[in-house]
């Protein structure tokens, strides 16, 4: 397939196997071209799915590819950089959901188990957008980074103590991002989604009670309805799905949203 002739706009999803990444991949607008990653060759299915449908709704010039990447090892991005050209894109935006939980009962007492969740949930975000910076810079449009954070970010998680703390670390990492990029044209903020029907949450819920509830449909609506929107009033914010737009537009404290601070 050749680069799309009508597509001026390219959406990267890491997680896109499965779950929420996959639910959102294939809902989301014709207009954008799509790069999937998933550490599975599940996303090889969503392609294929996403294309079919794109040929149903007549719009088979939209570009859409996947690359399979273990986020725990060290990313390679070589294969990507031949099948996409970044550069011809008037906008880049990234939905980062890729994610795991803690690998097993007391695996806090490993230090690989500590690496292993941070390099998924932490580290693979920060690269991504840092790579992905360099294409952004001189975008009139606004350029959309939304890192799905979880439950763990916004209070304590006992039963999975790694996970909680990988994800407070990137919804932090996310507020400084907001800080670097102000004077740029992106936008960047986290989202909780709550606890939606996936094979994390079944892991979860063996050892562990959930919070708020949300249905995978009610994420792909949040997700959709961001890319109508300016969303700079969400930068650096920990949104939940369910929180109210106007209100989060009223309230002047800056710190609102973000995590707590000792006054």
């Amino acid at each position: 397939m050749n680069y799309s002739k009508y597509n001026k706009e390219i959406i990267v999803i890491t997680g896109a196997g499965q779950g929420i990444g996959k639910a959102i991949a294939k809902n989301l607008n014709n207009k954008y071209d799509l790069f999937l990653i998933s550490k599975t060759s599940n996303c090889k299915k969503t392609v294929e799915e996403i294309k079919k449908n794109s040929i149903k709704n007549k719009t088979i010039n939209r570009k859409i590819e996947y690359q399979k990447i273990n986020l725990e090892n060290e990313i390679n991005l070589n294969l990507l950089k031949k099948k996409i050209n970044f550069k011809k894109y008037e906008n880049i935006h990234l939905i980062l959901c890729a994610g795991i939980v803690d690998p097993y009962k007391e695996s806090f007492k490993k230090l690989k188990s500590w690496n292993k969740v941070f390099k998924i949930n932490l580290f693979s975000n920060i690269f991504f957008i840092n790579f992905f910076l360099k294409f952004l810079k001189k975008k009139r449009k606004q350029n959309k980074i939304i890192v799905f954070s979880g439950g763990g970010a916004a209070s304590s998680f006992e039963k999975f103590p790694i996970y909680s703390a990988s994800k407070t670390a990137l919804v932090r990492s996310v507020e400084n991002f907001s800080q670097m990029l102000s004077k740029k044209n992106v936008s960047i903020f986290a989202v909780a989604p709550g606890a939606v029907k996936t094979k994390m949450l079944k892991k979860v819920e063996k050892i562990s009670k959930v919070g708020t509830r949300s249905q995978i449909i009610e994420v792909v609506n949040f997700i959709n309805n961001c890319f109508k929107i300016n969303t700079k009033f969400l930068n650096g914010k920990l949104i939940h799905i369910k929180d109210n737009f106007k209100i989060i537009k009223k309230k002047k404290d800056p710190n609102y949203l973000k995590l707590r601070r000792i006054q």
